[in-house]
């Protein structure tokens, strides 16, 4: 019954890739859409699997424990609709004591340990308690429903960039779709399907402004990706705050020099940084940040892990300059190949290997940015150098920075796709051209 039940989830959903016109993208047939939706789907059962069999205490393996937490609250429907919708919503739930039995059954809706940003747990426990009644239960089905959820987010950014790139569609597809880090960690019963889906939500809300292409109808989907970012990732949505920010002003004052406007607010962060702590302790970024870095070493030393970095110390606001490159590498660099030291890190080592060869073929073929691509790649280069820099300096787990910036590199690839000549590179391997005709 359990596979059925994913057999049909997982048609009702390629059958709305297939018609929804959502899924209309500009140079991209819908059979490689569909194409990417079942290796999504693959790669949640490996991750399913891994989980499985080799990380086998679901009381520390996410994809489990919040899922057995969802499914207490699952439970409480025996008690009656009321008690389930109470702690699926949280509304009137301490008021009542069956609810709260079953509330103090989850292990993972609180944290141990306190943050700036909503509480992420709460969101992923609460959707996959909201799927339940849809999946009975069955984990399989939560796979099918994640994939999809992912889908439409990143569907979501691979149409802004097809529209603006449109030479290079099956690059920007395969920035968006083919990444292993991507493909592993958005198409798992994670939290980072709903970042995906808030991340391409925002996204093209945001580019349409750019664009004055904006109008009242986005409106909800651009309010509904903020919300959910800040329910999964609060980091990401601040990272992307000064490109957000840049590309509106360079839109308010259009006969002004594009980068000059797009500066400013990064300008203003800069400025924050060293002069924050002499407005309002709150804006000690460089304390903040210690602090987040010193909790992170908390944890792994609970947990005993095994892949903890040693990231200098953040005692001066001066110390995040001096250590953005090193926080650059720690994102985008590590792991090596040689630090293939358990199952997780081979996506990411894999993808590192592409990186290299993707930057050398840009190097090779560079070409910069002109017209309507240069706001993307402004837009790209901010988030990939922000949110680089802050998982870099912060996070000492070598597992956690390769599942951190999963979001950002999207737009890492993306930049490289940017800068790369794909007339003079498709002259030097005439292949390359072949091949693209067939597709």
């Amino acid at each position: 019954m359990a596979g059925l039940l994913f057999i049909i989830y997982a048609a009702i959903f390629s059958f709305l890739i297939l018609k929804w016109k959502f899924f209309n993208v500009h140079g991209i047939s819908r059979r490689y859409l569909l194409l990417a939706f079942a290796l999504k789907l693959c790669f949640g059962f490996l991750l399913g699997w891994i989980y499985t069999d080799h990380y086998t205490d679901r009381k520390t393996g996410d994809t489990y424990r919040f899922f057995d937490d969802a499914q207490i609250i699952y439970e409480s429907v025996d008690d009656g609709l009321d008690v389930y919708l109470k702690l699926l919503t949280g509304i009137g739930m301490e008021e009542d004591e069956v609810a709260m039995k079953y509330y103090h059954r989850m292990t993972h809706m609180e944290r141990s340990y306190s943050e700036a940003f909503f509480n992420d747990n709460q969101t992923i426990i609460r959707a996959n308690a909201l799927i339940m009644p849809f999946s009975r239960g069955n984990y399989h089905v939560h796979i099918a429903f994640w994939c999809f959820v992912s889908m439409i987010g990143l569907t979501a950014i691979l149409k802004v960039l097809t529209r603006y790139f449109p030479r290079k569609r099956i690059a920007m597809f395969t920035a968006v779709f083919l990444l292993p880090t991507v493909l592993f960690w958005g198409s798992g019963v994670l939290k980072e399907p709903i970042l995906l889906l808030g991340l391409g939500l925002f996204f093209r809300g945001i580019m349409r402004f750019a664009y004055g292409e904006f109008k009242p109808q986005n409106a909800l989907g651009f309010l509904l990706g903020i919300v959910f970012l800040v329910i999964t990732k609060g980091y990401v949505l601040f990272a992307l705050i000064p490109a957000s920010a840049g590309l509106l002003l360079a839109r308010a004052f259009p006969n002004r020099n594009f980068w000059l406007m797009f500066g400013i607010p990064h300008l203003v962060l800069l400025l924050l940084v060293f002069l924050g702590p002499l407005i309002n302790p709150t804006l000690d970024f460089a304390q903040q940040m210690n602090l987040k870095q010193a909790a992170f070493f908390n944890v792994a030393a609970e947990s005993d892990s095994g892949s903890l970095l040693e990231l200098p110390s953040i005692d001066h606001s001066s110390d995040l300059l001096l250590n953005a490159p090193n926080a650059l590498h720690v994102t985008y660099l590590r792991p090596w190949p040689w630090e293939w030291t358990n199952f997780l890190y081979i996506p990411a080592a894999l993808e590192n290997l592409f990186l290299f060869i993707a930057l050398g073929l840009m190097l090779w073929n560079f070409r910069r940015p002109y017209g309507l691509a240069v706001p993307i790649f402004a837009f790209g280069l901010s988030a990939v150098l922000v949110l680089g820099v802050l998982i870099g300096e912060v996070v000492p787990v070598l597992g956690a920075v390769v599942r951190y910036k999963m979001p950002v590199l999207i737009f890492l690839f993306v930049i490289i796709f940017a800068l790369t000549d794909h007339v003079m590179l498709q002259r030097r391997f005439p292949i390359l051209r072949k091949k693209l005709k067939k597709l």
